[in-house]
């Protein structure tokens, strides 16, 4: 079902009735109307997603009656509407007349076949303003398509018409497929432009996104807004990888998402403005070392909140830098080799006196089966368990760790 919801504002009105506007379009054709969700709804009548509903939504004294000039059969009823309108006391008990009236006409002509009309408040306050958002989210359908025209109205329509597309979006699942302004303030010689709005609603998804990742870590919530399936793909592959610790393949794949990224820079201008932060995502997989990339992403992984996986990442950072000079860091047999060394070092020393990186070894291994199982730790001779008691002296701790590590990371 595709719906196109539009706000009615008051409008002035002369002897020779309510002033109109040349809209033009982006297809060439242009459509003269008082009303600009008139002429939007016949432009979408010839596009290849026709209007099925029309939601219209006014005060009490929006110009009903310039919406429906020429549509309406009951000729009384049309002039008791233009009455209400002049006193301003129109409601939905009128409407429902009037929409059952004037949709046989829309239906004929092949602009909509349900017309729903609604008296919205003036938005005055926090409660008015979400009455409207709920009128809307209560005639849209999960999985429906929304066209919303946000021309008319008081200045404060805007905003809450883009609050609402990313409500119903959100919420119900919702395609905007189009947010259309006619812009009455450009108007030249050759008409009045109609300016597509839809990237401000792409923006508040990158800003979304942004925030979903900095608590799940997910590159591949960046991959629906890249315009290139590769590089969206390498992302959702780098942040398979990352989470299951293969840092070799995370690594990889971010870094052939990212020689993409220039590209996209110059192509998308909604890129470019979030790229900066994108590449501070992606940083770590430019490290020299192994042990750098896995201690990085480490720092990545306690930056979303997540410290299993961050204290792993930090585990494994310290066997790689264990490795003999030279070894492969992905060798199997190797790792398990220096694990082995690392953990018979720690057999009875005095954790007071240790040297720091076996120390932070031995506590982050203590924190990370503690973590995985849901136990006390083993050990309590770093006041592990005391560590464990709450989110902050956690963080802070594995923290200190990690920053002990990068001091003697080779």
């Amino acid at each position: 079902m595709h719906r196109l919801i539009t706000f009615l504002g008051k409008g002035q009105k002369s002897e020779s009735g309510y002033r109109t506007a040349n809209y033009c379009f982006a297809t060439g054709n242009c459509r003269t109307s008082p009303f600009f969700g008139l002429a939007l709804l016949e432009e979408l009548a010839t596009s290849s997603t026709p209007v099925d509903h029309l939601l219209v939504l006014g005060t009490s004294s929006s110009i009903w009656d310039a919406l429906l000039s020429g549509e309406m059969q009951d000729s009384a009823l049309w002039v008791e509407l233009g009455e209400r309108v002049e006193a301003g006391n129109v409601d939905d008990r009128l409407l429902n007349r009037v929409a059952a009236d004037v949709q046989t006409t829309m239906s004929q002509r092949g602009l909509a076949n349900t017309v729903s009309l609604r008296v919205i408040p003036f938005g005055r306050d926090e409660q008015e303003q979400i009455s409207i958002l709920r009128q809307m989210a209560d005639l849209v359908e999960k999985g429906d398509r929304v066209s919303m025209d946000i021309t008319h109205g008081f200045r404060s329509l805007p905003m809450l018409g883009l609050t609402s597309a990313m409500f119903l979006k959100q919420l119900k699942g919702a395609t905007v497929e189009g947010i259309y302004y006619g812009a009455l303030d450009m108007t030249d010689t050759s008409g009045t432009p109609v300016l597509r709005l839809d990237g401000l609603l792409l923006l508040t998804d990158w800003l979304a996104a942004i925030s979903a990742f900095r608590v799940s870590g997910d590159y591949g919530l960046f991959a629906p807004f890249l315009g290139d399936a590769d590089t969206g793909n390498a992302l959702i592959q780098a942040g398979f990888y990352e989470k299951t610790l293969n840092i070799a393949q995370a690594r990889k794949h971010l870094r052939e998402a990212t020689k993409h990224f220039p590209d996209l820079e110059a192509a998308d201008p909604i890129f470019h403005l979030f790229s900066a932060e994108l590449r501070s995502f992606t940083a770590w997989s430019e490290k020299q070392s192994f042990a750098g990339r896995q201690l990085a992403a480490a720092h990545n992984a306690l930056g979303t909140g997540n410290f299993m996986r961050a204290a792993a990442l930090a585990v494994e950072a310290c066997i790689t830098n264990a490795l003999p000079k030279g070894s492969d860091p992905s060798d199997y047999g190797a790792r398990n080799t220096a694990r082995d060394s690392l953990n018979a070092q720690c057999k009875g020393k005095n954790w007071q006196t240790a040297e720091p990186g076996l120390a932070a070894y031995r506590e982050l291994g203590d924190l990370r089966n503690s973590l995985s199982h849901g136990t006390r730790p083993a050990y309590n001779s770093m006041d592990q368990q005391k560590t464990l008691q709450s989110q902050q002296q956690l963080k802070e701790r594995l923290r200190s760790l990690l920053k002990t590590m990068e001091s003697i990371i080779r």
